[in-house]
């Protein structure tokens, strides 16, 4: 039996995300991960990071807010850009870059470059645009930005142009890929409202509370025993048509700085995870044995038993068979049997009369 058209389009945005973060055939020159406060990005990265050691790429950290002793893994080469002109950044990155008249072949080395933190640049959004595209030199080459909305953005002192878009529309236009991560005790909770109509909950900055927001840890809730992430990705294709699709992310158990492909973390579609799958409806007709459909999970008997049917069927309604007589077009027909008091009544008037 061939596979129905939802279970392809589930196949093939599954592989599109695998290949994704394996940077196969240039899936996408740019990527951009849109984290907050209630979950981070660190792992989508540190997972891009672990794919490419495998696949023996480059990779290239550029460092806003990071310290290089802080990284959780050891890049091939970190770039501080902290106080430098984007010029002189400029220069330094593409030293590192492949030339762009080498032409692209197969076992070229690919080339990973990982932005921590876009927040620094968007304060000039003139240069935003001509700085991230002038990073892609190469079709061997993968840009990686994380953007975190929830820190405001800074006003620009040297943009006078009121037509200028906003720095996050720009980034939301150049990207290719958009990863936004979620948490998911905070998504199971809204499915949870959701399910039983009910308003869902607000969490972070938007719930209003005040005092100081504390993340998870390690990511590990009751919910999340595993330190799963949900994950919505957003695909770019070269007509511009986009592929939209919410899946479940599940980091290794343990962090290593030699990884292998036992190491990798590992994606699944939204709906198959047991938490937020849709529940089974069962069909009575199909059912086979004591626990029919759903019968087997009343404390009740919703059956009769033959003596039941055979009275029902011994039941003879009232003025059943006036929907017999006439039929269609005989007229309003009132069909009314007097009783022995409507006799007695009847005979009083006669006599009256």
């Amino acid at each position: 039996m061939a596979p129905s058209p939802l279970q392809q389009r589930r196949t093939h945005n599954t592989l599109l995300f695998q290949k994704l973060l394996n940077l196969r055939d240039g899936a996408s020159p740019f990527t951009l991960i849109l984290d907050s406060l209630e979950q981070s990005g660190r792992l989508l990265v540190r997972e891009f990071w672990r794919r490419a050691l495998i696949s023996k790429s480059k990779v290239i950290f550029i460092s806003f807010s990071t310290l290089q002793k802080r990284l959780p893994f050891t890049p091939d080469v970190f770039v501080s850009a902290h106080g430098k002109p984007l010029s002189q950044l400029r220069r330094e990155i593409v030293a590192h870059l492949p030339s762009p008249t080498t032409p692209p072949s197969a076992s070229q080395q690919k080339t990973l470059l990982i932005i921590d933190n876009l927040h620094p640049l968007t304060s000039h959004p003139d240069h935003l645009s001509p700085f991230l595209s002038s990073l892609i030199i190469h079709p061997s080459i993968s840009l990686l930005c994380t953007h975190h909305l929830d820190i405001p953005l800074p006003p620009s002192s040297t943009n006078t142009n009121p037509y200028t878009p906003n720095p996050l529309t720009t980034l939301l236009f150049l990207a290719t890929a958009i990863l936004s991560p979620y948490n998911f005790t905070h998504e199971l909770a809204r499915k949870r409202a959701r399910d039983k109509s009910a308003r869902e909950p607000e969490f972070g900055i938007a719930e209003g509370k005040e005092g100081v927001i504390r993340g998870f840890g390690n990511g590990h809730t009751p919910d999340a025993k595993n330190g799963e992430i949900v994950l919505t990705l957003e695909m770019r294709r070269k007509s511009g048509r986009g592929t939209r699709e919410t899946f479940i992310y599940t980091p290794p158990p343990h962090h290593t700085s030699s990884p292998t492909t036992k190491d990798l973390g590992t994606i699944q579609l939204l709906d198959e995870h047991p938490a937020f799958a849709a529940p089974e409806i069962w069909d009575n007709s199909t059912a086979t044995g004591e626990d029919e459909g759903m019968e087997a999970d009343v404390t009740f008997n919703l059956g009769l038993t033959e003596k039941q049917k055979r009275d029902r069927e011994n039941v003879v309604l009232p003025y059943f068979d006036a929907q017999k007589e006439g039929g269609i077009g005989s007229g309003g027909k009132i069909l009314y049997e007097m009783g022995a008091e409507d006799r007695e009544d009847f005979d009083d008037e006669e006599d009256e009369i």
